[in-house]
């Protein structure tokens, strides 16, 4: 399955424009590049999204609250980060997707995909 809106969020725009190129690949219709907590959330707001691809630290914060927000929104997200791992996230996220950085395009869609699986299987259970 391949998502019809995803956002990202990410304040290093390079590194949004490579992942933008790779979902475009992919055949995702609307992509919106978010560079800050609040335009995340404007964006979810207006027009929802099937998947969220975070970055871990933001110029207006970190995204561990906006992940909290997509989770009891039903919307599926990971973190890509430059964090090797989740040991110092929050507890309640230390099981949530991690796409570490530096990544390629096919790691890209991998996580993406297990995204959605992940929530067609939530949807099932």
């Amino acid at each position: 399955m391949v998502p019809q809106r995803v956002i990202i969020v990410e304040d290093e725009y390079l590194v949004a424009l490579d992942v933008e190129a790779v979902l475009q690949s992919m055949g995702v219709e609307t992509i919106v590049i978010a560079t800050t907590l609040a335009q995340a959330r404007q964006a979810v707001e207006q027009a929802g999204a099937d998947c969220a691809l975070l970055d871990v630290s933001l110029s207006d914060g970190k995204s561990y609250d906006f992940a909290r927000e997509l989770r009891a929104a039903g919307i599926p997200f990971g973190f890509v980060s430059g964090y090797g791992d989740t040991t110092g996230f929050p507890d309640d996220l230390t099981h949530a997707p991690l796409l570490g950085k530096p990544f390629g395009e096919n790691e890209i869609i991998d996580f993406v995909s297990g995204l959605l699986d992940t929530a067609d299987d939530t949807v099932k259970e």
